[in-house]
């Protein structure tokens, strides 16, 4: 299939991500970059609580239901920003109480006063995208992983019930029990993609995986870098190249899992620090005022949290040093005599409150133990050490360009001697977890301390290039800046008229340094092998663990055979429950951690008994199950599940079936057993 089929896909994936977020945000004022780039997690919140409260109201999941709820939002932001502003009170607590010298500058539409951030952007979404779809192949492949079950079988699940309420979802696997939450938003995204798009449900989610990685992340990471400090086009040009060039983030999440719901969390995260850096004051730049930090925040926070909760956790491990940093500045005002004492005792209680937030939550987030129990510590703490500083985390080998950078990052932030150490402690966190979830033996705390990212690594080497982007935008900045003014102020001081006036050779030296070490960025080895390797999980070989193409085959031409009203009996490890989300037809079970009712168990082991034991036929003919999906023994994760399904074997080679399709030894079979 032409990566030309993803186009439509794509674009519904991006107007969905954009349209309702912007709607809420140019209503509480917000114009230009940071209207566009605040849009996708507020979007996420609002398309997310809106599946959950449809569902309450009887209304059916629809492309409606979150619009409608868009300006709902936006209302009631406008009316507050507009109120406040005219009590005076939109950027309130003031300067002299805050003990800030940053100025807040007026946002606006003007293209051209932010170009270099809107090229950086699209260099780094058009790199993205390009290593995004080397990672997946081909628009119809799918991730032949562990998860996928229940990614794809959950949009169709979605839009057959018409409920996309992370309320509701996990009935699809809840065994009859009842449904716990699970964090929905990305599938409510692909359930629309779906829906209004006419692609497959196969297309639609590697469509808005692409619009997330290729479009959210570079746009996320700019956000971050524009509330921090103002970075000259050097710096703004060779960090998106580098959001294209790490390949722990966001290609770690496409190849392992896979962790679509981790993806839209993750790449939503640089948002949040971005807001919390603007709210608290702490970057060298002012654009939000307080209120809308505020109201924004409240909704970016939440879409983050709804796409994973894990994302929103370690979006609040991350900016602790942000909090702290506000009391130290705080402190210095009130020695300086700039701000009372009482305001700074009041906004520690205020910012301890928040830690002991942070601390309650670590409890209720945390999932059971046993979610995440066979990830277990894999090396010593200085390899992590060493591993997460130069970047090759889970990768094998060091991303020596990107490292470099950071570390020039790292010197100048300390030299600099600027309100920003903060960014240093929010490296400094990560580092502690990263290297515990490598390290740490569980009799230590390893559950206690990891287990809020099911004590896995991908899931906190993902966020190392937040933090290090940060260190490359920083370091670039600085250094671009210091080189230039030593070039065009000093060695080419005999230099007069436009030559000096315009910094044509420091343009052009600029210019030569982003080819060069965007180049030597993007041809990385460990990058590029890393994509290799995502690729070969995707795509369909006879030594796949989920699809082979011929089980792909069969799955196509199942309609042809099955009726809608049918059900099939399937595995849940061989690929089987696929035939739910690609071929339309309701399957016996539909992922790999489905619970079973005893119902179940019982038709597993005895099919092959169904002549002799009336009980199995009165399963069958209740739930209408009257064929079988035969996709052998080899399973996801090289697991063996014959134990679960001991009558198989003797099932398919008995007169109890008969086949009707079939390519190589992929089959389905009509159950006649009960005729």
């Amino acid at each position: 299939m032409s990566w030309l089929a993803i186009l439509v896909p794509f674009l519904m994936g991006l107007l969905l991500l954009f349209v309702p977020g912007l709607l809420v945000t140019t209503a509480v004022r917000l114009r230009g970059f940071d209207a566009v780039a605040i849009a996708p997690p507020v979007s996420v919140a609002v398309l997310a609580i809106s599946a959950i409260i449809a569902p309450m109201v009887g209304v059916g999941w629809s492309l409606w239901v979150p619009l409608v709820f868009a300006f709902i939002v936006a209302a009631l932001g406008f009316v507050v920003t507009f109120g406040l502003n005219k009590l005076g009170l939109l950027d309130a607590p003031y300067k002299r109480q805050l003990g800030s010298t940053i100025v807040r500058t007026p946002m606006t539409w003007n293209i051209k006063q932010q170009a270099w951030l809107y090229a950086s952007v699209a260099i780094g979404s058009l790199l993205t995208l390009r290593n995004t779809a080397r990672g997946i192949g081909a628009p119809d492949w799918i991730s032949q992983t562990w998860d996928n079950n229940f990614h794809l079988n959950a949009v169709r699940y979605i839009v057959d019930h018409n409920n996309g309420s992370a309320l509701f979802v996990a009935n699809m696997t809840s065994g009859g029990g009842p449904a716990t939450f699970y964090p929905l938003a990305w599938h409510d995204f692909v359930s629309l993609v779906f829906m209004h798009s006419g692609a497959s449900i196969p297309v639609a989610t590697n469509a808005f995986a692409m619009a997330v990685a290729g479009v959210v992340w570079p746009l996320s990471v700019m956000y971050m870098v524009r509330s921090i400090f103002r970075a000259n086009p050097v710096a703004l040009m060779l960090t998106g190249i580098a959001a294209a060039s790490m390949s722990s983030f966001p290609f770690s999440l496409i190849y392992f899992g896979v962790l679509y719901p981790n993806l839209l969390g993750y790449a939503l995260l640089p948002v949040g620090i971005g807001m919390m850096a603007q709210l608290f004051r702490v970057g060298l730049v002012r654009y939000l005022a307080t209120t809308q930090s505020l109201f924004l925040g409240l909704f970016v926070a939440l879409g983050i949290a709804l796409a994973h909760p894990n994302a929103v956790m370690s979006m609040l491990v991350l900016i602790m040093p942000i909090f702290i940093a506000r009391v130290v500045l705080q402190i210095i005002a009130a020695v300086k005599k700039e701000t009372p004492w009482w305001v700074v005792a009041l906004q520690t209680v205020v910012i301890a409150g928040i830690f002991y937030l942070i601390s309650y939550l670590w409890e209720i987030v945390r999932p059971a133990k046993e979610a995440g129990e066979m990830w277990h510590p894999q090396s010593s703490q200085g390899e992590a050490l060493g591993g997460m500083l130069t970047n090759e985390a889970l990768t094998s080998k060091p991303l020596w360009a990107v490292t470099i950078l950071s570390l020039i990052g790292i010197f100048f932030l300390i030299k600099c001697r600027n309100r920003l150490y903060w960014v240093l402690g929010m490296w400094g966190v990560l580092a502690y977890y990263y290297v515990a979830v490598r390290s740490l033996a569980w009799e230590d705390g390893r559950y206690e301390v990891v287990g809020v990212w099911y004590h896995d690594s991908f899931r906190l080497a993902a966020l190392v290039p937040i933090v290090t982007l940060a260190f490359v935008a920083y370091g670039v900045h600085q250094l671009s800046t210091l080189l230039a003014d030593k070039l065009v102020g000093a060695d080419l001081s005999r230099f007069k008229g436009r030559l000096r006036e315009h910094g044509l050779v420091a343009t052009v030296l600029g210019a030569l340094a982003v080819i060069i070490l965007g180049t030597v960025m993007q041809t990385a080895a460990p990058l590029n092998n890393y994509l290799h390797a995502s690729r070969a999980l995707y795509e369909p070989t006879l030594e796949s663990p989920l699809l082979t193409p011929d089980e792909y085959n069969v799955l196509e031409n199942i309609d042809k055979y099955v009726p809608e009203d049918s059900e099939i009996v399937v595995s849940a490890f061989n690929g089987g429950a696929l035939a739910y989300a690609m071929a339309d037809r309701k399957v016996t079970v539909y992922h790999t951690l489905s619970s079973m009712t005893s119902d179940d168990w019982y038709m597993y082991h005895n099919l092959d008994k169904a002549k002799t034991d009336p009980k199995v036929c009165k399963i069958l003919e209740r739930d209408n199950i009257d064929y079988f999906l035969w996709f052998g023994w080899k399973e996801v994760n090289g697991m063996n599940h014959q134990g679960w399904y001991t009558s198989f074997d003797k099932f398919v080679d008995s007169d109890l079936v008969e086949p009707v399709y079939h390519s190589g030894g992929a089959t389905l079979y009509k159950i006649t057993a009960c005729e």
